[in-house]
């Protein structure tokens, strides 16, 4: 008897310690010297900026297939349905018109059309609304109508700034279509001539063409239009567009070793916007997901539960990959236990937002102890509207988004400067250590830890009541599509 209960209290002992161990090793071969910065430079400099439905974004699904089945993992392509085809190949305009003492004025602003804007030839009088309060609006009434609003917008400096950028403008583009508004002209909120893209509030089905001007130019004109000129406005959008479409996002994973059929969900969007190469949205963390699942292949490290990693694709219109991967994979979502999304940039990891789940909170916490030296990290129960961790809180599925320090992401974001050189390259080591350990964390979690579960549709609806997101998800158009049962949890 004796001999047995040493027998079971080796074998106890030797699997807590290769456990221990497998964590402490993963931990550093990801510090070490991987393909990371490699294959990152391939994927933006070789590649570019990768629009879902273009040839570069096609060209970056094979990519990533070929980098996983080099590391050992037999990767799918999982096709989807896309809703409309919109890929912008140019937009000029001339602002023309007289100044206060009748003298001609003429000049070609830089600017970009926002997502969905239709293809054509526009013109109308410039009008200047400050920062679009409606207050503003209905102070000028009827001289918007048929015209195009030019607002004025701060600079955007960091994560909070961007949220805030996309709330003043769903507030505008609420006011300009009650107006009459043939368009609207945003003010750029980066410096230096810096151009963007982002979707407008009403995502595939905008009304209205939007523009990003350089903010320079946009000055230019307002200070003008307070001048008493009167502004004439000529845009030419060009655009290849079309109707539904198939993508793909690529999805490979490592087997559980004791239960296969629990799933551990890690993932990125491979898709970006076209302007800059997509570096810091969201190749960086493309890669980390790549180099993760290689470095544990190559190392043998073997998960009690499945680790899928998933590359998404659509996530910039609206996060269509990942909400087709909740459709296909509705009968497992059961055993989902945990979903993660990392999708801010390459600035240090301080922390995890836990999307409206106390208890997810605590297992956080418990598994990212082994890379305590790397800084406090908090958690922020806080929900997320706008990336790929949405339609898993849609499903009640526990979910997580990696919360990061600024770097530059504010004024790169979706912008020509996203580019290979902006990414932190050492704090995306760092965070590609925190994720891995994350990820084989909740991988081997003791059962009596895992204290959530897969929510009810009328607890994630509290979770909206308690933080008040329907503007938020109104902001990305997908309020009436929940509302409705088109999207989530039935």
């Amino acid at each position: 008897m004796k001999k047995i209960l040493l027998s079971f209290l080796s074998i106890f002992l030797f699997t807590t310690i290769q456990s221990q161990s497998d964590v402490q090793k993963l931990i550093g071969v990801m510090l070490a010297d991987t393909p990371i910065e490699e294959d990152l430079q391939e994927l933006c400099d070789e590649i570019g900026g990768r629009v879902t439905g273009s040839k570069a974004n096609q060209k970056a699904v094979e990519w990533a297939m070929q980098k996983f089945q080099e590391a050992g993992l037999s990767p799918k392509k999982e096709a989807f349905e896309m809703p409309v085809l919109w890929l912008e190949k140019a937009t000029t305009a001339t602002v023309s018109g007289i100044n206060a003492e009748k003298e001609q004025l003429n000049f070609s602003p830089r600017l970009v059309a926002k997502y969905q804007s239709k293809p054509g030839t526009y013109s109308g009088k410039i009008v200047y609304v400050e920062n679009g309060k409606p207050e503003v609006f209905e102070k000028l009434g009827l001289k918007i109508k048929g015209n195009f609003v030019i607002v004025e917008s701060d600079l955007c400096l960091d994560i909070n700034g961007l949220f805030k950028e996309y709330a003043d403008a769903t507030a505008v583009e609420m006011a300009a279509e009650k107006h009459g508004a043939k368009g609207i002209i945003f003010m750029s909120s980066r410096p230096a001539g810096l151009l963007y893209r982002f979707i407008t509030s009403k995502t595939t089905d905008s009304q209205i063409p939007q523009f990003v001007m350089s903010r320079e130019d946009a000055k230019r004109c307002i200070r003008l239009s307070q001048n008493d000129a009167q502004l004439k406005f000529e845009v030419n959008i060009y655009a290849e567009v079309g109707g539904k479409f198939t993508s793909h996002n690529v999805i490979a994973e490592i087997k559980g070793s004791e239960k296969p059929e629990e799933i551990v969900v890690i993932g990125s969007h491979i898709d970006s916007w076209a302007l800059g190469t997509g570096a810091n949205d969201n190749g960086c963390n493309v890669n980390m997901m790549i180099d993760i699942a290689r470095q544990m292949k190559k190392h043998g490290i073997r998960p009690k539960r499945t680790i899928r990693f998933a590359l998404w694709n659509g996530e910039e219109q609206g996060y269509f990959g990942s909400w087709a991967y909740t459709q296909d994979h509705e009968k497992e979502l059961d055993r989902h236990i945990m979903a993660l999304s990392i999708d801010i940039g390459s600035g240090a990891l301080s922390g995890f937002f836990t999307n409206g789940e106390e208890k997810l909170v605590a297992a956080v916490d418990e598994v990212l102890k082994p890379v305590a030296a790397f800084g406090d990290f908090t958690q922020l129960n806080i929900p997320i509207v706008g990336t790929d961790n949405f339609d898993f809180m849609l499903q009640g599925v526990g979910n997580l988004v990696g919360n990061h320090l600024p770097q530059v992401y504010g004024q790169t974001y979706h912008a020509t400067s996203d580019t290979y050189d902006k990414v932190d390259l050492k704090s995306l080591k760092r965070n590609s250590a925190v994720v891995a350990a994350l990820a084989l964390g909740f991988a081997n979690l003791e059962e009596e830890k895992v204290t959530w579960h897969r929510r009810s549709r009328a607890e994630i609806q509290e979770i909206f009541d308690t933080h008040n997101l329907e503007f938020t998800m109104r902001m990305f158009n997908v309020w009436e599509a929940w509302v409705k049962g088109k999207r989530g949890r039935k």
